[in-house]
């Protein structure tokens, strides 16, 4: 199982509401599960979500340094 851009922004975007730095997130989250790791492994359902919100919850206390 693998995620697009347009998944994110529609089906997924309730992960979204209220955090900061979702389009970071949204990239890392494509980088990660945009293609299957390998024909011998895919992505499960659980994987993307576990993942995912793991990765939204960093971006989103993520405090950038403006010096």
């Amino acid at each position: 199982m693998t995620i697009t851009r347009r998944q994110l922004d529609s089906e997924y975007a309730e992960w979204f509401r209220g955090m900061k730095h979702t389009e970071e997130a949204k990239l890392e989250i494509l980088e990660l599960f945009g293609t299957e790791p390998d024909e011998n492994y895919h992505w499960t359902e659980q994987d993307l979500y576990e993942q995912s919100k793991k990765i939204i919850e960093r971006w989103n206390q993520h405090n950038f340094d403006k010096n």
